[in-house]
C-alpha cells in the first residue's frame, strides 16, 4: 500500500511539474509550416510560455527534421523562419530568408533581424552579434561584411532576389569587433 501512495505522489508531481514547466498560455497558437513535412501547414504549432517563451507543439516534435546542430527549421507568418531545440523551445526566431528557407549557419553563426536591423545570433540562440546593422552578409572564414545606412535592392523585375547599396561598410569578426572599414563591392 505505502509503495502505491508513493507511486501516486510521484505521478501528481511529475503531471504537475510538466505542465508548470511549459505553462502555455495561448491555447490556440499560431500557424507554422513544418519544411521537413513538404512544407505542411499546420495549426495550433508555435505556442508561447508563462515566461514568454515560443516553443512548437510536443504533437510536431517528432515531424521535424533535426540537422547537425541539433536544431531544426519551422516558419510562421508572426515570427518568420525560426530554429527549434528537440525539446520544442524556439532558440532563434527572425532567421534570415535564403533561397526560400531559413539561412544556415556559418562560422557557427546564423543572420537573425529585429525591427529591420540586422545582427547574428549562436547555435544555442544566444546573440552573439547585436541586430543594429541594416544589412549584414553570411561569415566566411570567421569574417562577416555588414553595412550601416545601406539600403536593401531589387535585383530582377519581379524583385526575387536582393541585394544590399550604399551606405558604410566594414568586416567584424565572429565576436562583433568591427576590425576593417571597407568600400561597398569590396570582395577582399
Amino acid at each position: 500500500m505505502r509503495g502505491n501512495k508513493q507511486y501516486l505522489i510521484l505521478t501528481f508531481v511529475i503531471i504537475f511539474f510538466a505542465f508548470t514547466v511549459s505553462g502555455e498560455i495561448n491555447a490556440e497558437g499560431h500557424k507554422c509550416v513544418l519544411p521537413a513535412q513538404d512544407f505542411k501547414e499546420v495549426s495550433n504549432c508555435v505556442k508561447l510560455s508563462k515566461k514568454g517563451q515560443l516553443f512548437i507543439a510536443s504533437q510536431y516534435l517528432r515531424q521535424l527534421s533535426f540537422g547537425e546542430n541539433d536544431l531544426a527549421v519551422v516558419y510562421s507568418k508572426e515570427e518568420g523562419w525560426m530554429y527549434v531545440n528537440r525539446k520544442g523551445r524556439v532558440i532563434i526566431s527572425e532567421v534570415a530568408a535564403m533561397d526560400n528557407g531559413a539561412d544556415d549557419f556559418h562560422d557557427g553563426l546564423v543572420r537573425f533581424s529585429k525591427k529591420n536591423k540586422w545582427g547574428f545570433a549562436d547555435v544555442k540562440g544566444g546573440v552573439v552579434v547585436p541586430a543594429i546593422y541594416d544589412g549584414a552578409l553570411n561569415f566566411k572564414n570567421k569574417t562577416a561584411k555588414v553595412c550601416r545606412g545601406c539600403t536593401w535592392r531589387c535585383a530582377d523585375k519581379e524583385c526575387e532576389q536582393h541585394y544590399l547599396s550604399g551606405g558604410e561598410w566594414f568586416y567584424i569578426n565572429t565576436k562583433g569587433n568591427i576590425f576593417k572599414k571597407v568600400k561597398e563591392g569590396d570582395n577582399e
